[in-house]
């Protein structure tokens, strides 16, 4: 075959069709082409797409884990749409058929999980010294994993603006605090104390070497600089003008116009040193002048039918430069005209000019793109479709917000995007009336991100072509994504699909999906029934009292991963399960991870159903660590911002009062219904046991305002009448536990710790039966907790007088 070098790429279309012609000649063209669009959306992709199945188009069925990313994301589109050829590139480490996000150093790829392990292998944390994915690092640069990471003591804004005011002490105090906060992210501390002790470690860096700063230090000068701080702007050590600082050249950094005069080469088109646009396949390089005229970047105008550069592509077809003239107006933000201004139907119309300044927006602080300009100032997009002056009613229902297009408001797009999309020949069938009904009830906005995404609008074409039946079994014939458990939820809780236990079902598919990697057909039998008798039975028998849980879910996946990996490592030092020693088994938990006690319970099940000799055993896995709680400064420190800063997410700062205060498990925080916050007048109460627990001030007052302003962040369906006090993202169900410990780690509120410092302080202030009725602990841990009130406090007065490991 022809080397992928030198094939012409004018039409990488073309070429990914007549490779597709020769693997499965019954799929249609146009779906091969739907395909491609859902796959690679830019023209870069494709091509690269074009030339690597140009040389090796047994890529798209052999499943293996070589080529670019698109070429996974092409097999994936390629099933959604029917075909039955593609097969997903399989992981190269443990073979499953996630999205492989990595490249090895071998050239295969691999998914995310299993990049952070070897990533992990590399590298220790600075604290536990195990290995463990970084999760933050320290000042000086060293690992840390999650478990070990606290946040440092103190106010990272504060400090920096400090720091600031030591350089410029006459600068206003709040503009500098609204500059600090513009350089990162809102809640993101981590980010804020690198930027705090890169100033401190760099001392000229406020008083003229920013050439030396890190990106986010550098918009940190230019927001100073912006809001009238008496800082020194560095100049660009290229040409020596105050200029912005946007690119790294030799370790230094400089202005975009020195870096591209730095990047210039010779255009292999028309000879001019200038900035690589592009290069063609055999590497010559292009300018963006002369990238615009190649073959494979010209259009045919769907108005004047030339063949020309493409000036815009829109819904109706490319359109050259040419035709695309935008409207005559005169600029609302520079005031010069008459000049060619997009979104002049808005009546806000910005000349090409104005639509590509910066300029600092009057709503946030920040240094954006300008979309409007009011009285008080330009606004960015974000506070543009915020502020009520951008509110029109919708010439079609007449609802008053920020539109769309075309003079209609999201919830009549929504309708008539879901309308078209489930309907044939301008109706709707009957099977598939609850399917619009449960996309148009709620959340327009949401509605529309999501009929965007390409996963969702190929389940609703499975549907409506028949491929896809509206039951489960059904639903389960796709490719497991979001969007079918987000469509699912929604389905369930309109009683359109009757409720059943996803972790369970979940379980099973994964099962013979994980267990296909074994290579022997007896070793593969005997796992598929350890994995039926030892853990399915036993957790249907959990099922039919309370739905499967998460950590129940991912314990029996690691039992049976373990078992897959012992059966591969036995074969790997040439012996059978059946001549498995004592040797074996310790040889193979001593040359590996702790991971490796998860067979614990396979080699149990298989010597009772004697496949393996008696007397063989893995230890029970023994965790050494223990759990420090959360010192009680840092949180009574935390408890009075919980309380008092209304600047926090409502859910969050009840959520990490009840762990704070009343010692409560994040799992059964998410699950706590909206029955459980009780107001009778002035009075509000918290059953958390048999007996309401008052709730005092601020805390009552949280409670309600949780309870009238609770919003879960369901993209199908309705949230707005769900039962719990946490609502989640699929609808019907709460907010898992998982993420919400996420929110609280942002907070530094972290659920063991926490929990046992308040323990330990209730114990040794109320009896074992008042914790048992107002926090709904039980007898035995309430008792064992009270009885051990002293030498919790002892232990307590120990781990305070320790020095701390990193001190």
């Amino acid at each position: 075959m022809t080397s992928a070098s030198a094939v012409p790429l004018s039409d990488p279309d073309a070429v990914v069709v007549s490779v597709m012609a020769g693997i499965e000649p019954d799929l249609p063209e146009d779906v091969v082409r739907q395909a491609l669009a859902d796959a690679a959306a830019s023209r870069a992709k494709r091509r690269r797409l074009a030339r690597v199945l140009s040389d090796d188009p047994d890529l798209l069925t052999s499943g293996r884990p070589e080529g670019p990313r698109v070429v996974g994301d092409f097999s994936r589109a390629l099933l959604a749409h029917g075909s039955r050829r593609a097969v997903l590139p399989k992981c190269a480490d443990c073979s499953s058929t996630k999205k492989l996000t990595n490249l090895r150093a071998d050239g295969k790829r691999v998914c995310q999980p299993c990049d952070h392990k070897s990533r992990a292998a590399l590298l220790s944390c600075v604290e536990c010294s195990r290995p463990a994915r970084i999760y933050r690092r320290t000042r000086t640069g060293e690992a840390i994993c999650r478990s070990c990471w606290r946040l440092p003591d103190g106010d990272p804004v504060a400090l920096i603006s400090g720091a600031v005011a030591s350089v410029a002490p006459d600068a206003d105090p709040a503009a500098v605090r609204q500059a600090v906060e513009s350089v990162a992210p809102v809640g993101n501390i981590y980010l804020m104390f690198r930027l705090l002790w890169e100033i401190a470690d760099t001392p000229g860096l406020l008083t003229g070497e920013g050439a030396k700063a890190s990106a986010r230090a550098a918009r940190l000068i230019t927001a100073l600089a912006d809001v009238g701080v008496s800082v020194a702007t560095p100049a660009c050590r290229g040409c020596g003008q105050v200029r912005p600082l946007t690119h790294v050249l030799d370790d230094l950094r400089c202005c975009q116009l020195c870096y591209r005069k730095a990047n210039s080469v010779a255009c292999g088109q028309c000879g001019q040193d200038r900035v690589v646009a592009t290069r063609r396949p055999d590497g010559t390089p292009l300018c963006s002048s002369c990238a615009r005229h190649e073959a494979d970047r010209m259009i045919t105008c769907v108005l004047c039918d030339r063949v020309r550069p493409v000036g815009r592509r829109t819904k109706d077809g490319p359109l050259c430069r040419a035709c695309f003239r935008p409207t005559l107006r005169i600029c609302s933000f520079c005031g010069r005209g008459p000049r060619r201004c997009y979104r002049a139907a808005t009546g806000m119309p910005r000349c090409d000019t104005c639509s590509r300044t910066r300029r600092t927006c009057v709503g946030c602080g920040k240094n954006k793109y300008a979309l409007a300009r009011t009285e008080d100032g330009h606004l960015c997009g974000d506070c543009w479709r915020k502020d009520p002056v951008s509110y029109n009613p919708c010439r079609l229902c007449g609802t008053v917000e920020y539109l769309h297009s075309y003079g209609r408001c999201h919830g009549c797009v929504r309708d008539q995007q879901v309308g078209d999309v489930l309907s044939r020949n301008g109706a709707i069938r009957p099977d598939l009336q609850p399917v619009h009904d449960v996309l148009v009830v709620d959340g327009a906005k949401a509605g529309l991100t999501r009929l965007e995404q390409p996963s969702f609008r190929m389940i609703l074409d499975a549907l409506v072509d028949g491929g896809c039946p509206l039951n489960h079994e059904g639903l389960d014939t796709l490719l497991p994504n979001k969007s079918v458990a987000f469509l699912r939820a929604a389905l369930v809780t309109a009683g359109v699909l009757p409720a059943r236990d996803e972790q369970f079902a979940a379980l099973e598919r994964w099962i013979t999906s994980a267990t296909e990697v074994v290579a022997d057909d007896s070793e593969r039998k005997l796992v598929r029934r350890f994995a039926t008798w030892h853990h399915l039975r036993r957790l249907r028998r959990e099922a039919e009292k309370y739905p499967l849980s998460p950590a129940q879910a991912a314990t029996a996946r690691a039992g049976i991963r373990a078992a897959v990996a012992l059966l591969a490592w036995l074969r790997e030092q040439g012996t059978e399960l059946g001549q498995c020693t004592q040797v074996h088994l310790d040889e193979w938990i001593d040359s590996g991870k702790t991971t490796r006690y998860n067979a614990r319970g396979f080699v149990e099940w298989c010597r009772k159903n004697r496949h393996i000799g008696k007397g063989l055993a893995i230890p029970a896995f023994e965790k050494l660590s223990h759990v420090r709680p959360t010192d009680e400064e840092e949180r009574w420190a935390i408890t009075r911002r919980l309380m008092h800063d209304d600047d926090l997410a409502v859910e969050d700062r009840f959520a990490g009062l009840l762990v704070l205060l009343y010692a409560q498990h994040i799992t059964v925080i998410s699950k706590l219904p909206t029955t459980t916050v009780i107001i009778e007048g002035t009075e509000t109460s918290l059953l958390l046991g048999t007996t309401p627990l008052l709730l005092p001030d601020p805390l009552d007052k949280i409670a309600r305002k949780l309870l009238a302003r609770r919003r879960g962040h369901t993209t199908i369906g309705s949230s707005s009448d769900s039962l719990w006090l946490f609502p989640g993202a699929y609808a019907g169900q709460h907010l898992s536990s998982h993420h919400l410990g996420v929110r609280l780690k942002r907070l530094g509120i972290y659920s063991r710790p926490g929990r046992t410092s308040a323990l330990m302080g209730l114990s040794t202030q109320l009896p074992a039966a008042v914790l048992t009725k107002l926090l709904g602990l039980s007898p035995e841990t309430a008792t064992a907790w009270t009885q051990s009130g002293g030498n919790w406090a002892r232990y307590a007065a120990e781990l305070h007088e320790r020095p701390h490991p990193r001190a």
